[in-house]
């Protein structure tokens, strides 16, 4: 999540405990998925840089054609479910829908442009965001262990911890002052 965000969500947060836990369930399946694809997909997805030898379509890939997106979606609608504040949380899920919506465009029309037959028959089996039950059958073993996509997702739990702890002591502290 981008500072100015983050920074959004933890001063207008109203935490309690009820939007913690309620929240805490979609974070980790995000990060679970975040994991299950970075063992498929690999590390290059942490640069700035649009590359790709390949098209993927192992593991997650089978069934969305962007579960990173759809996996930082949950961890992002858990955050703001446990901030506890509707206007940031609208405010974020916004950014960030026209943020997916701008970066699949430009990363699609990459595939296509690199791979056109294979991503066209892709494209025409697995579909861009949610899961539908339409799936590719090929399954293929992650080229990534577990330990290399835990490691490469370092930063991520450290920010998404950060701002977790934020949440708790700031839902402690307005316990206390009630």
């Amino acid at each position: 999540m981008p500072v100015p965000l983050a920074l959004l969500l933890v001063l207008r947060a109203k935490p309690r405990s009820i939007f913690l836990f309620a929240g805490l369930p979609l974070i980790i399946a995000g990060e679970c998925l975040r994991v299950w694809a970075l063992r498929h997909i690999g590390p290059t997805t942490r640069t700035r840089e649009i590359c790709a030898d390949l098209i993927v379509t192992s593991g997650p890939y089978r069934f969305s054609r962007n579960p990173l997106y759809l996996a930082n979606l949950l961890k992002i609608a858990g955050i703001t479910i446990a901030a506890g504040d509707v206007l940031s949380g609208i405010l974020i899920m916004l950014f960030y829908a026209l943020e997916f919506v701008s970066l699949i465009r430009f990363e699609e029309d990459f595939l296509a442009s690199r791979f056109p037959i294979q991503f066209n028959r892709y494209k025409k089996l697995v579909p861009v965001f949610f899961p539908t039950g339409r799936y590719l059958e090929e399954v293929k073993e992650p080229q990534w262990s577990i330990k290399d996509a835990i490691i490469s997702e370092r930063k991520t739990f450290m920010s998404t911890g950060i701002i977790l702890s934020i949440l708790a002591a700031k839902s402690l502290f307005n316990k206390r002052n009630v």
